[in-house]
């Protein structure tokens, strides 16, 4: 009997978007628009990533029982096989509906200008520098998640290659030990892009508050 138990968790993005009136200067109203539209966008990527998260944990379910239920129910085990199929396709569609919104709201932002823009605000300057440092680390850690859930996916498809009716049992096994590592790595790549993600939203209100613009 196979028992691997296969890592693949997902926390889902909140952005949290800040309500605020902006009653300042241009500078500040300017990059105040900038990047509440930028978080307006990417709360749209949010709901595609809750959508993601069910599935996959669908999907680890499936596995798992599948793999967990013995040689003769691999072997029976068309109609999981099917369903496995169908999810990954989905998981990947989404994944790539995901990237095109995030990517388009992380290009929203004209980094230069609104780092030209700070040295009008000089007491925001040094929380807006943050903040704009803080932004970039959030779109690496994406690009990186990207990456590695991709290859998590890739490995997913390879041991559903092996579970046939004629199942190899020692590819079963080597196939999950690459995808619980392949998991466990996009999983960690995605803390990673969460925490920035809570990090940020906990800069941008000190850099309104720097800057002239009031809380609702």
């Amino acid at each position: 009997m196979i028992n691997k138990r296969m890592i693949l968790t997902s926390c889902l993005t909140c952005l949290g978007l800040l309500f605020l009136s902006a009653c300042s200067s241009d500078p500040a109203a300017s990059i105040y628009n900038q990047l509440e539209e930028q978080a307006k966008s990417e709360r749209k990527a949010a709901a595609i990533a809750e959508q993601r998260t069910r599935q996959d944990e669908i999907s680890v379910n499936t596995y798992q029982a599948v793999l967990e239920a013995g040689a003769d129910d691999i072997k029976r085990a068309q109609n999981e096989r099917e369903e496995l199929t169908a999810l990954n396709q989905n998981r990947a569609d989404l994944l790539k509906q995901e990237k095109t919104i995030r990517t388009r709201a992380f290009d929203k932002l004209d980094l230069s200008e609104l780092t030209g823009s700070l040295s009008s605000l000089p007491a925001a300057k040094k929380d807006g520098t943050a903040l704009i440092k803080v932004f970039k680390e959030r779109e690496k850690a994406f690009d990186t998640f990207l990456k590695r859930y991709t290859a998590a996916i890739v490995s997913e498809k390879k041991v559903l290659s092996y579970l046939t009716e004629k199942p190899n049992f020692v590819k079963i096994d080597e196939a999950t030990a690459d995808l619980n590592r392949t998991s466990r790595q996009a999983t960690e790549a995605l803390k990673t892009f969460n925490r920035l993600t809570v990090r940020y939203n906990e800069l941008k209100p000190t850099f309104y508050k720097k800057a002239g613009l009031n809380i609702k």
